[in-house]
């Protein structure tokens, strides 16, 4: 039997003849009570297909009601005839049809995503073609182009996430850290710790390897005392009664090179012993003696980790206070917060509103100040996130976390009753005022 509407042509067709092409769904998933419905009821929604040259009838919208049919046994089911796709409409058809139906995972649509560009389609072409976002695209993309991203997508993880697990295909260590964060829901603050310690290894990396190049001795890494009042038989040469011109050809001369808090080498002279060298050191004056005990090297490799810890959580902070300032409306106790931190902390809302580290420009956009907005919701979000961007400007400091006042804990309470997701340092922060 067939029927006619203006735009497609009804045919009733047997679900055993009718031809099923590559789907981006890679599971149809028929459980049996979707069987047991079609067997008793048929298909109650017309499949959308198309004839080829042959006559053939292919599915376009509806390969799971199609295997269905088949599995019940049915004799017919209803197909709308659509126009014969080229192969790019095709896959977004089905892309399209699947995301409006349960079950379409993101191992699927970043299989869609790579099937279209293996066809020529831009990630703009594919983004605007899909109605999806431009960069998750790209993120789906890049995840399907590394074997641990496609392993993840297939375990389940977001293509956000396997993009990420994708940047750090060549470390499993790393891998391992972020596939922990996961489960621990920290994986941002991981991914964003992860990336700024690559990225300094690798400006430490390019230094060492000019100072090698030069002749230069460079330590592999910096003796734990050698900063300590004196203690270490190192010392910095900013501490000793030489200069660089006078300690040029001394035998203990070498530099050190460091990540500084911002991710840049940094570069210091040491002797490698003092003593044995016949300097003096300036801060072994001060009366200091003796190497530093396990105590003191277990704090400074705890300052030295929340540091870093603190550094990354201040990007992952101020990425989702990028998200909040865009809400169309502010949470419930928004004008008790922006209350109480004009009464309490008004010079940090002057920060946010001076504007002085450019914290704000990249919280609220660059031309904050040109875009005040049009209604009271907006408003109201406009005015809390610049106050909000005054604690960020006093947040800079990299040990920020090791002096944290009253209406820090407060401001970081607020951000996570608000949605934001803490580290384990600022966790722990917050736990340990609740047990004051």
């Amino acid at each position: 039997m067939t029927t006619t509407d203006t735009t497609r042509t009804l045919v009733h067709v047997d679900p055993t003849s009718i031809v099923l092409d590559t789907n981006v769904r890679t599971d149809a998933r028929l459980d049996k009570d979707f069987v047991a419905s079609v067997r008793d009821h048929g298909v109650m929604q017309p499949v959308v297909g198309y004839r080829d040259q042959d006559g053939a009838v292919h599915v376009l919208q509806g390969q799971r009601r199609t295997l269905a049919a088949v599995e019940a046994q049915r004799e017919t089911i209803p197909v709308y005839l659509a126009d014969t796709p080229d192969e790019a409409g095709r896959i977004i058809t089905q892309m399209l049809e699947n995301d409006q139906r349960t079950g379409f995972t993101d191992a699927e649509r970043a299989d869609g995503y790579e099937q279209l560009s293996l066809l020529g389609l831009t990630a703009s072409q594919i983004a605007k073609r899909t109605h999806s976002r431009k960069e998750s695209v790209e993120q789906g993309l890049a995840a399907r182009q590394s074997q641990t991203g496609r392993d993840y997508l297939a375990a389940g993880l977001t293509i956000e996430q396997a993009a990420v697990l994708a940047e750090f295909d060549d470390d499993e260590e790393a891998v391992a850290s972020l596939v922990a964060a996961v489960e621990r829901g920290t994986f941002e603050h991981t991914a964003s710790r992860l990336r700024q310690q690559r990225e300094a290894a690798r400006a430490v990396a390019a230094e060492v390897d000019r100072l090698t190049a030069e002749g230069t001795t460079v330590l592999d890494q910096a003796p734990w005392d050698y900063y300590y009042d004196g203690r270490g038989a190192a010392a910095p040469l900013r501490a000793l009664d030489v200069d660089e011109e006078q300690h040029a050809t001394c035998p203990g001369r070498a530099v050190i090179v460091v990540a500084t808090w911002a991710g840049e080498a940094q570069t210091e002279e040491v002797c490698t012993d003092w003593k044995a060298n016949g300097h003096e050191n300036r801060l072994a004056v001060a009366g200091a003696s003796g190497p530093l005990d396990e105590d003191e090297k277990a704090e400074r490799r705890r300052v030295i980790e929340g540091n870093k810890e603190w550094r990354a959580a201040t990007e992952v902070r101020r990425d989702w206070l990028r998200t909040f300032a865009q809400r169309k409306s502010a949470p419930k106790d928004a004008a008790v917060t922006l209350a109480r931190l004009l009464a309490e902390a008004p010079s940090r809302v002057y920060d946010g509103m001076n504007d002085r580290k450019g914290i704000t420009a990249e919280v609220m956009g660059e031309g904050w100040r040109n875009n005040a907005p049009a209604t009271s919701a907006r408003a109201s979000i406009y005015a809390l996130t610049i106050a909000l961007a005054g604690i960020e400007v006093t947040y800079a400091d990299v040990q920020t976390w090791r002096h944290m006042a009253s209406t820090d804990l407060d401001y970081l309470a607020t951000l996570v009753a608000w949605g934001y997701t803490p580290c384990d340092l600022e966790q722990s922060l917050l736990d340990a005022r609740a047990e004051q």
